[in-house]
């Protein structure tokens, strides 16, 4: 199973709950405008969070994603150069490994969850 993340607001992310699909791209850009939802891989996790969401200070959490789920619901992933997939994110269903909430250091970095190395296996 192959998984990518995304990195929600948690409020943007519980205010799609009801309609069920999220339609942000990523930090401050709406799926309408983009006409995708950014995606990372793990390795890449890190420089997201510091170079899109590190100067943040709202509440965020990781979505983790499976690839092949998300294709079985009908939704395409390109990777141009990084995931991205080209329709609103389902906010339930088994597309959606995970949601991990994401904290800082006492530094104010923001940190990788030490449960994402057991779901990506």
């Amino acid at each position: 199973m192959t998984k990518i993340l995304h990195v929600a607001i948690v409020d943007d992310w519980e205010a799609s709950r009801p309609f069920g699909e999220y339609e942000v791209s990523t930090r401050a850009v709406p799926f309408v405008d983009a006409g995708f939802v950014h995606a990372t891989t793990a390795d890449r996790l890190p420089e997201v969070l510091e170079r899109v969401y590190g100067s943040l200070q709202l509440p965020l959490v990781l979505i983790v994603l499976d690839v092949e789920e998300l294709h079985a619901a009908g939704l395409q992933v390109t990777w141009a150069p990084t995931p991205r997939v080209i329709a609103p994110l389902p906010t339930a269903g088994p597309a959606i490994t995970a949601e991990l909430p994401l904290e800082r250091d006492a530094a104010g970095t923001w940190q990788v969850p030490a449960a994402l190395a057991e779901l990506l296996g």
